[in-house]
Formats: structure tokens, sequence, C-alpha cells
């Protein structure tokens, strides 16, 4: 909470704040895999075997050609027995292929007094590991850029729009949303909510939504951990204002007053 008269600044958690892999209209699917876990995209996949066989496919051209170019693949690298060394290499493989089509990052996920998800490791072995992968083909990165070629400048930019949201989706786990009310004069004259990330981060963005020359407001925040407060401030603000706006009756109408008197006299 902020005060800089006549202005209130309040920022508080948004509860209500909605599941981005539901409600977004995203740039990239993100599917996960989890025993005990709903997260990112809705999907039927009944393992990650099946999710690369379908990306292979698709990259492969598609249809009878590209199960067919999947099965020789397969076939090419001999699994059984599947020795750690051979699955690896068929792992490193099976991407190259995809990516030909693709841009593919990892999702990985944080089991540890809450959820937490990102697309580097979190060098965790035992709360922590690949859950799942966000992409996007080169047809919708070539339609989101408005280009023909997707080259290693678009595909960084792609990367990164993938990144974010990862991010995106991990605030919305942890609660890290947020919005502000505005009052002036006791009244809520702006809010907006939605604002997602760290803290110091959602503080940034809503500090440009205030207007100019309030926008330090934001650096004034002093946490309120209880209604009671949060009410007794907001009244005392309103008392403040209530207060103001009487002297200024009070001296508008004595300025009428003698204005009344200077007519009589002339």
């Amino acid at each position: 909470m902020s005060i800089q008269e006549p202005y209130l600044l309040t920022v508080r958690q948004d509860d209500f704040f909605p599941n981005p892999r539901r409600e977004d209209e995203n740039f990239g699917t993100m599917i996960c895999f989890h025993r005990r876990y709903q997260l990112g995209d809705e999907h039927e996949y009944f393992s990650s075997d099946d999710l690369l066989e379908e990306l292979f496919i698709n990259a492969s051209g598609g249809g009878d050609k590209g199960k067919q170019m999947y099965d020789n693949f397969v076939d090419s690298f001999d699994l059984h027995p599947g020795t750690m060394v051979k699955i690896q290499a068929y792992n490193r493989a099976l991407m190259a292929e995809i990516e030909k089509s693709y841009v593919v990052l990892p999702v990985y996920l944080l089991d540890h007094s809450g959820l937490s998800v990102s697309t580097t490791d979190f060098n965790d072995p035992w709360d922590s590991g690949q859950t799942g992968i966000i992409f996007a083909s080169l047809d919708k990165i070539r339609e989101e850029y408005g280009v023909k070629t997707v080259t290693p400048e678009i595909r960084h930019k792609a990367e990164d729009l993938l990144r974010g949201e990862v991010e995106q989706y991990d605030a919305y786990l942890n609660g890290e949303c947020y919005g502000y009310e505005l009052y002036k004069n006791g009244e809520v004259v702006d809010s907006c909510w939605g604002f997602s990330g760290a803290f110091d981060k959602a503080c940034a963005d809503i500090a440009e939504y205030l207007p100019d020359g309030y926008r330090g407001m934001i650096k004034d925040l002093s946490e309120v951990n209880d209604a009671p407060s949060v009410i007794q401030t907001l009244m005392k603000h309103a008392r403040i204002q209530v207060a103001q706006a009487e002297n200024d009756c009070k001296y508008h109408n004595c300025t009428k007053e003698f204005d009344a008197i200077l007519n009589e006299i002339q």
C-alpha cells in the first residue's frame, strides 16, 4: 500500500488469475506427463513416446510416408537390448529429426513445497526432472513472424517466446499473480489485474499504468498483512479527503461572502 495525495495505491495477489494454458491463446504447445498432476495443455497422449512419434511423423511429411520413415528410423537403432548408450543416441537422433520442423524446449518440474516449471534443469535429482516439452512448428513460426524462412535469429525469438510461456505458467503455479487498485479522493479510479511473475517484475509493470508523476508510488509500497489494517488505512485516507473537501468548501464560501461585501461597497 502506498499513499501520495490525492492517490492511494494498493497491490494485492490476484486469487482469480486464470490458468494460462487453458484461457490464453498460446504460441507454443506444452505437453507434460506426470502420474499425479495434470500440467500444461490438455492432451490424449498415453506417453512421451507417442508424442515424439507423432512429431517425427509430421516432420517427415505425415501420413503413411511419415509412419514408414519412423519405423525405419526405429529399426535402424536396434534397441533390443536397449543399453543406456543406445537409448541416449536414439533420443538425440530422434530430436534432431523433429527439430527440422519444430522448435522444441524441455519442460522441467520441481516438486518441493509447491510446483515450479522451467526450461532449464533445476539440478535437483530428488525432487525434479523433465516432465514434458513445449514446441511450435516452423509453419506456425513463419506465420507468427511473417517470414518465409526461419533463420537462426527467428528461431531464437521463437525460443524466447516459448520460455516466456513457461515462465508465465510457472508464475501461475506459484501464485505469483497480482493486481492493483488506485484510489483518488476515496474512490477507485483505476484497477487492473493479471500481472504475473516475481513481485518486483509485477510492480514494474504496474508502474506503467499509474498516472504521470505518481509512478514512484510503486517504490514506496508498505506491506499490510491483515484486512483490518487495510480497511483502517482506506478509512483514514477517506477522512483526509473529506477534511480537505470541507476546507475547500469553507474557503470558497468565505471567498463568495467577501466578494458580496465588495459588491455592496462598490
